[in-house]
């Protein structure tokens, strides 16, 4: 009998996944709290959706919260850019162009049938990369904010100090955008896809097995 499982995530792919996802809670509910102590607009974010309580404890969440996501980022992109798993099954590359339009038309549910791939699919490919670049410059620019004097030269480079609270505020938001768009993936992928990134171990789906290349 053929096996009903796979192990489909190793253990640094799982931890690094759940350290992320803390990371970056503790970030964005101390950088609100951040954010509402001098607004970029007119508008603030709710109490309750805030970390810290008050503004020197935000910053020092936040600090936190961006060391953590700092040594977590770096454990994550070392082992892709250097293991066979993330060079072959996580990278975005020039052969995942063509697969990102059919597998968008997947997830809206224009196409039924799931188009070919391996073990991520094109778009997730793209998100991944794509996420990482946002990474850097959420990095960069909070930098900058924190140590204005030592790093000024990157305000600079993001058009200001102004404009790198800005940019900060757009990085920020692509990621929350992003676990909204994971959240959604997920759900569509199913509960065993979820259990993989707990166990590593994935239920084999007999589409899935017809539609990998």
């Amino acid at each position: 009998m053929a096996p009903t499982k796979e192990y489909q995530h190793p253990l640094i792919i799982r931890f690094t996944h759940w350290i992320n996802f803390t990371a970056l809670g503790v970030m964005v509910t101390s950088g609100l709290r951040i954010y509402n102590a001098s607004p970029l607009w007119d508008f603030q974010f709710p109490s309750v959706l805030t970390l810290g309580g008050w503004l020197a404890g935000a910053r020092m969440w936040h600090f936190f919260g961006m060391w953590l996501f700092v040594l977590n980022g770096l454990a994550w992109c070392g082992y892709n850019l250097l293991s066979k798993h993330g060079r072959k099954t996580t990278l975005f590359r020039g052969t995942d162009i063509s697969g990102v339009l059919p597998m968008l038309q997947y997830y809206l549910r224009i196409r039924k049938a799931h188009p070919p791939s391996g073990k991520y699919n094109a778009l997730q490919k793209l998100t991944y990369t794509t996420v990482s670049i946002f990474g850097v410059g959420a990095i960069l620019t909070g930098m900058s904010l924190y140590w204005p004097v030592q790093f000024g030269w990157i305000a600079s480079a993001f058009g200001g100090y102004d404009t790198a609270r800005i940019w900060h505020f757009v990085f920020a938001t692509s990621f929350v955008l992003f676990l909204g768009g994971h959240l959604i993936m997920v759900i569509t992928a199913g509960w065993s896809n979820f259990v993989s990134m707990i166990t590593g171990w994935k239920k084999k789906d007999v589409q899935e097995e017809v539609t990998r290349t």
